[in-house]
């Protein structure tokens, strides 16, 4: 069971949308089956001859205690540098595995009961607490609306720990109602894109949303970089916008980027901390990932090559990539426990370099951006997201993940010049990845691991010498977005004294 938490303003739309038809028609047998004084019967709305619900009486209950105690329940106009609040409406989505049987009113009920109750928002008793409803327009999931203001003393109430609690609730039904298992809570999930970001790139024809291209864009930059101002211009050549963070001025503590022409009303850029993409992707976290590994030696390119990159340290590159996963993976085998956490890390960095380098290359098969994106979510440790230490064999595969990067891309003629076998030994390190965190009862990371295991395991054709590669986001009506292996441009410069803070204002959304 999963829970999805959002706040607003309109309890009236949100329970015209809930009681109405949906956006395609998707919604059936709309009806209240738990409220905030026990008589649910006595909130259902009536039925109109048009075949809509007449949802005034009980959007007008929900809102009694917010209008009589004088709270907005609009939103107020957004200002430049300054936070728009939350508002008091609060609502929140259960939905259960398709492959779960079809939990009845009363069970939905109980669950809905228990999570007012734990997040203290209407505890068993109290009857002056919130006024809420549970309504129910499909067989596997329930809404909750809630006016986050008490009854008897118009007083806001804020749900402390929502999410969390949320999750507890959802893994106790679960165990109880015989449902299928999900992760528990880690606190290191990165924040999945909101519905309106969804539909903005819908909108502007990009297969992707501007948070999730960024976040590939700087877990690329990343691994090809070991400082800030290469993490920069590496951002900076594959088409994002970066805008440091200097407080005082001088002094680097952070990091913004937007992506190409996604823009708020107002035409300002809609900037994404580092942190928002993902916690490993803050600077200090980048910096502690710089700091783990030594970059190592490169083969100058042979007297009469012309590439910049020669193709005995291409084949080197591979071979060394090969040597470093095949030992990782001994190493968890073995019985490493210790050094999985890291070694899980820097094998995030080797695969994003595996994508990276067979992208642009030329007579091998190009391996799918998915690998990476999916095996991101087993590269994180539970409750840290990246790990504190550095085992030995995670430096190993780190420093051979920058040296594969740094050659570009690969080349082969009547094979693939190892990348076969690289991919191969990649597989086989993220399968003992996946067993291990089976065996720690880590759900979400075992699972992310598996499923990147296959994508790596199946046949990909080889791309025909001279074809070039392109990343799935590359012209998407001219966003400017490029390929995550471009070549890389002279450093952007930065006026300090204009800085802003990344925390500024966004403005809404186009």
């Amino acid at each position: 069971m999963i829970a999805k938490i959002s706040r607003g303003w309109r309890v009236g739309g949100l329970v015209r949308y809930l009681m109405g038809p949906g956006r395609f028609n998707e919604h059936t047998n709309q009806h209240v089956i738990a409220s905030w004084d026990g008589a649910p019967a006595m909130h259902q709305p009536s039925l109109l001859p048009s075949g809509e619900f007449d949802v005034s009486d009980l959007s007008d209950e929900l809102a009694d205690p917010a209008l009589a105690a004088g709270i907005p329940q609009t939103e107020p106009v957004r200002e430049e540098g300054r936070r728009v609040p939350r508002g008091p409406v609060w609502h929140c989505s259960l939905r259960n595995s398709a492959d779960d049987r079809p939990l009845t009113d009363e069970e939905w009920a109980e669950v809905v009961e228990e999570l007012m109750e734990r997040t203290g928002i209407a505890t068993a008793g109290d009857l002056g607490a919130c006024r809420w409803v549970a309504i129910r327009h499909a067989d596997d999931h329930v809404h909750i609306a809630a006016m986050l203001v008490r009854q008897d003393n118009g007083r806001k109430v804020h749900p402390r720990n929502d999410f969390l609690r949320a999750r507890e609730v959802c893994r106790d039904a679960e165990e109880r109602l015989g449902l299928t298992r999900t992760a528990a809570i880690d606190r290191t999930t990165a924040e999945p894109a909101t519905r309106a970001e969804m539909e903005k790139a819908a909108r502007r024809g990009d297969s992707e949303t501007s948070r999730e291209w960024l976040r590939r864009a700087a877990r690329v930059a990343a691994v090809q970089a070991q400082d800030p101002e290469d993490f920069f211009r590496r951002l900076a050549d594959l088409g994002a916008v970066v805008r440091p963070k200097e407080l005082p001025p001088g002094q680097l503590v952070g990091y913004a980027v937007a992506a190409p022409g996604d823009e708020t009303l107002e035409g300002l850029p809609v900037w994404y901390s580092g942190r928002r993409l993902a916690r490993d992707l803050a600077l200090p976290q980048l910096l502690r990932r710089w700091a783990s590994a030594t970059p190592q030696a490169t083969i100058a390119p042979a007297a009469g090559e012309r590439s910049q990159v020669g193709r005995a340290e291409r084949d080197a590159a591979v071979t060394e990539a090969i040597s470093a996963v095949e030992h990782a993976t001994a190493t968890i085998a073995a019985g490493g426990r210790d050094a999985v956490p890291s070694v899980a890390h820097a094998a995030g960095d080797m695969l994003s370099a595996v994508c990276a380098v067979t992208e642009r290359g030329r007579g091998v098969a190009p391996v799918p951006w998915s690998a990476a994106d999916v095996f991101d979510r087993a590269a994180r440790t539970p409750g840290q997201g990246q790990p504190n230490r550095w085992a030995p064999v995670a430096s190993q595969l780190r420093s051979a993940a920058w040296r594969l990067v740094a050659v570009r891309a690969v080349t082969g003629k009547n094979g693939d010049s190892g990348v076969g076998q690289l991919v191969l030994a990649l597989a086989s390190l993220a399968a003992e990845i996946a067993a291990f965190r089976e065996q720690e009862r880590c759900v979400a990371q075992a699972g992310a691991a598996r499923r990147s295991a296959h994508l790596l395991r199946q046949p990909r054709a080889a791309r025909p010498a001279g074809a070039a590669g392109t990343h799935p986001q590359q012209g998407s009506r001219g966003t400017g977005r490029r390929s995550m292996t471009a070549e890389p441009v002279a450093p952007r410069t930065q006026d300090k004294t204009s800085v802003e803070d990344v925390n500024g204002s966004r403005g809404r959304r186009r």
